[in-house]
């Protein structure tokens, strides 16, 4: 069963709906659907929910995923600038990175730019998994958006892009 429970689409007087047959019952949210942190909250719920069955032969979690992605994608990429980018704390952090390491997918050295800096690059073997998290990715990735047209799917992601660089500067 779902961890997230139904959200009602119908627009009510705040009382609850009937029970279900399996004894749950579906919540007015009405108010809740106009509200952009609800509703993005939980749809990541539901696509992390989702993902963890998808990419299990892998037996990656999404913050993994977007670490083999953005070191593959971004060269000489350091610790520092993928803590931020992934708003996390650099320790935090630091302690996926070594698990990485240690499993042979991650290389870790100091930056030949700047001494302090710690930057990160794929082994071989991590180019491979790589790129099959990133095929599996592309069929999630489409799967997720499936609800929406090929055009809705372009300005959905436009969007999604634009509202968080609007945060990032502040609105």
């Amino acid at each position: 069963m779902s961890r997230i429970g139904k959200i009602s689409t119908g627009r009510g007087n705040g009382a609850a709906k009937a029970a279900e047959p399996n004894g749950e019952r579906e919540l007015d949210l009405s108010a809740l659907r106009q509200t952009p942190g609800f509703m993005i909250r939980i749809l990541q719920l539901q696509n992390f929910e989702a993902f963890y069955p998808y990419f299990e032969s892998l037996k990656l979690s999404p913050l993994e995923y977007a670490i083999l992605v953005a070191v593959r994608d971004n060269k000489a990429v350091t610790q520092s600038e993928l803590a931020g980018v992934l708003k996390m704390q650099l320790p935090n952090l630091v302690k996926i990175l070594s698990r990485m390491e240690e499993s042979g997918i991650l290389r870790r050295k100091r930056s030949a730019r700047d001494r302090r800096a710690v930057e990160l690059s794929l082994s071989a073997a991590g180019e491979r998994r790589a790129e099959e998290a990133s095929r599996l990715g592309e069929r999630f990735n489409a799967q997720t958006l499936s609800a929406l047209t090929k055009s809705e799917q372009a300005a959905f992601l436009q969007m999604l892009a634009r509202l968080v660089e609007a945060h990032k500067n502040g609105i």
